[in-house]
């Protein structure tokens, strides 16, 4: 499992790489552009959601249910018809979601589970899946735990 400060790094590091790729490719971040990008790994053949050579962020992940033992609590979630890197984001039920488990490389169509860390007996939890690709970030809807 990564350090809380590893995350918040990764984290940031997301807030920023549009931005960033919007500054390297010579866009305006003040003023719109289009949302599709080149893909140079995607086929011209117009199939499968991603053809016309661009791209765009993956489907939504789903979250599923947690599991609790030996006191630790594990956080169950799958991708889509698309892949990317996909953690958790969590926190204390009302507060959002300051807290993210480890950072995993999924396929399609995968499942993968996360291991939030300091979390407390007794207090109730809202957590969700998350899925990124070079196109952006999406995230599924939230449920909670509690143990």
């Amino acid at each position: 499992m990564n350090k809380q400060n590893d995350r918040t790094s990764r984290r940031d590091v997301l807030k920023l790489s549009g931005t960033t790729l919007a500054a390297m490719s010579g866009l305006s971040v003040m003023g719109s552009a289009s949302a599709d990008m080149p893909c140079p790994d995607c086929d011209d053949g117009g199939g499968g959601g991603g053809g016309g050579g661009t791209g765009s962020p993956p489907a939504a992940p789903r979250t599923g249910h947690y599991t609790v033992s030996n006191g630790e609590v594990e956080l169950s979630g799958w991708s889509n018809g698309d892949g990317g890197n996909a953690w958790f984001e969590w926190g204390e039920q009302g507060t959002g979601f300051p807290n993210d488990t480890e950072l995993l490389q999924v396929g399609p169509y995968e499942t993968y589970t996360g291991h939030p860390i300091g979390e407390e007996s007794g207090v109730t939890y809202e957590y969700r899946a998350v899925l990124t690709n070079a196109y952006g970030k999406t995230e599924a809807p939230s449920r909670t735990f509690s143990f």
